[in-house]
């Protein structure tokens, strides 16, 4: 284990010790620092192309793996990880520019890190029902919404996305 794997893990370990266990929030946060922390020091994953997110003890892992057996470790980790209830796995596989997802197919790694980065933040804000796409940084949204308030919050969530260049947001409200 070299120092930043060590710092990681102290870091994590820091981040149990002070967490107040009384707010769900401050244990969401706690499992997610374990989570990255367990996923920076294993050989088999690659946690610099993982995002984890946790909310209500519900861990979200997105963004991409070189095989089918990191997107299955990293799972296992998180899985293994005290105070999660449930796994979502939306890491895509990506072996020499092609991804293993349908949804992925033909796209530019670093559009599906957008992509990835915004549907993290969707699941975690509660924002469901807009549709994703990106291309070259420019990223459009469709699909109902069932408030104003909803379609305006998927367009800031997008904007605010490292790597977005600008937002196409033809999202409709459902009445």
């Amino acid at each position: 284990m070299n120092k930043q794997h060590l710092m990681i893990v102290l870091g994590a370990l820091l981040a149990l010790t002070s967490a107040n266990c009384e707010r769900r929030s401050g244990d969401d946060s706690v499992i997610t620092a374990i989570v990255k922390s367990k996923l920076a020091v294993d050989n088999e994953t690659s946690s610099a192309n993982i995002n984890v997110d946790t909310k209500n003890g519900v861990v979200t892992l997105t963004g991409v793996v070189t095989t089918r057996t990191n997107k299955e470790q990293a799972e296992r980790i998180a899985k293994n990880t005290e105070g999660v209830m449930r796994v979502i796995n939306n890491l895509t596989v990506e072996t020499n520019g092609n991804h293993d997802a349908a949804e992925g197919a033909g796209m530019a790694a670093s559009d599906l890190a957008i992509l990835s980065r915004i549907k993290t933040r969707y699941v975690a804000e509660g924002v469901i029902g807009p549709k994703v796409e990106v291309k070259d940084g420019m990223v459009t949204l469709t699909g109902n919404v069932e408030s104003a308030q909803m379609r305006i919050r998927a367009e800031n969530i997008a904007r605010a996305t490292s790597g977005v260049k600008d937002v196409n947001n033809m999202i409709e409200v459902s009445q």
